[in-house]
């Protein structure tokens, strides 16, 4: 009986073990580091609309690799707050950029990253973008993204600020050198 005691405690304690083991591993910590982004400027201009982008760099700070399976902008533009412009938003890879809104999964090995462009595109709803955008206001933009790693999948964001004047003086920065 007092094997059978033994066996059990070293079942325990190999299990422990192991548990201990995995637990020490870690996971990958995908973070976008917004507060590092570039400034908005303009990429492209029309009558009716104006594109500005910026760039967001990402690293995994985590001590495992992981895999971002989606990854999103959501601006937070209500039109209560502003009418004047529908706004449509994308994100993709600088080094492989995307016009579709498509997000392909990317593996981020530990202690690397990499970086996004954000696309704001705002179409005026007079059918003149600089009339439009005389009045615009500060909003703010999620990154919404989704990360697979060691642990369960979870779904996590980043908010950032966007000011008028940025955009305003992207625009008019971008027009005068057109």
């Amino acid at each position: 009986m007092e094997w059978l005691l033994g066996i059990l405690v070293v079942i325990v304690i190999v299990i422990l073990g192991v548990w201990l083991f995995i637990a020490q591993q870690g996971d990958a910590e995908v973070k976008f580091l917004v507060d590092n982004r570039t400034a908005f400027t303009l990429t492209e201009v029309t009558k009716e609309q104006a594109v500005f982008s910026c760039q967001v760099p990402f690293v995994n700070k985590g001590p495992q690799d992981g895999t971002i399976m989606d990854c999103y902008p959501r601006h937070l533009l209500p039109q209560e707050q502003f009418d004047a412009t529908e706004l449509v938003s994308w994100i993709a890879l600088v080094k492989s950029p995307r016009r579709d809104g498509y997000f392909e999964a990317l593996i981020v090995p530990k202690t690397t990253g990499d970086t996004v462009e954000i696309t704001l595109k705002f179409i005026a709803k007079n059918g003149d973008i600089r009339t439009s955008m005389a009045d615009m206001v500060d909003f703010t933009l999620d990154i919404v993204y989704q990360i697979v790693a060691r642990s369960e999948w979870y779904i996590t964001k980043e908010r950032m600020t966007v000011t008028a004047t940025e955009l305003i003086q992207a625009l008019e920065v971008g027009t005068a050198n057109a």
